[in-house]
C-alpha cells in the first residue's frame, strides 16, 4: 500500500458519512412581489411560494398569486441569485386563465440545479403581456427551523 492510500480511504469514508447530511430534505419559501424582479416592476401583485426539495432532487412546489391586473402568460423556475436573471430550469403549469392563480407541481432537478436550490440560488417568476420579463418574482430561501419542527424534549 502506498503512503497516500490510507488518506484516500479515510477521505472516501468521511464523504460517505457526510453526503447524507448534505442531501437532506429542505423546506423553502419565498414572497412574490414586483420589487423582487430584476429590474423591479410596479406590479401590485403579491403571492407566496412554498417548496420542499427531497434528497433525490424532486422539488414539490406550491405557489399562489393575486392582483396581476392581467392574465399570467407564464411561470417558471430559474436558478440565480436575488440580484441576477438566471437560467430557466422548468416552466410551471399555469391555471387556465386569470390574474390570480395557484400552482401545485413537482420538478425533477439535476444534481447541480438541486444544489443551487439548496443554497437559496433559485427563484420563481410569473410573466404577463405587460411584463414579459417578469411581473412578480420570489427567491426560494431555505426556511429556518422552527420550534414546532423539533422533537419535544425528554420528560424527566
Amino acid at each position: 500500500m502506498t503512503p497516500n492510500r490510507p488518506r484516500t480511504w479515510l477521505s472516501l469514508a468521511l464523504l460517505a458519512c457526510v453526503a447524507p447530511a448534505f442531501a437532506a430534505d429542505v423546506s423553502l419559501q419565498g414572497q412574490l412581489a414586483g420589487g423582487n424582479v430584476v429590474s423591479s416592476t410596479e406590479s401590485p401583485a403579491t403571492g407566496e411560494v412554498r417548496a420542499m426539495l427531497d434528497d433525490d432532487g424532486t422539488l414539490t412546489l406550491q405557489m399562489g398569486y393575486a392582483g396581476l391586473g392581467e392574465d399570467a402568460t407564464g411561470a417558471a423556475l430559474h436558478v440565480g441569485t436575488a440580484s441576477e436573471n438566471g437560467r430557466k430550469v422548468s416552466d410551471l403549469p399555469l391555471p387556465a386563465t386569470g390574474a390570480d392563480g395557484r400552482i401545485d407541481t413537482t420538478v425533477d432537478l439535476s444534481d447541480d440545479d438541486a444544489g443551487r436550490v439548496r443554497a437559496g440560488e433559485a427563484y420563481v417568476q410569473v410573466t404577463t403581456l405587460g411584463h414579459p420579463d417578469g411581473a412578480i418574482r420570489a427567491q426560494l430561501m431555505p426556511r429556518p427551523v422552527e420550534l414546532d419542527d423539533l422533537p419535544a424534549p425528554p420528560e424527566g
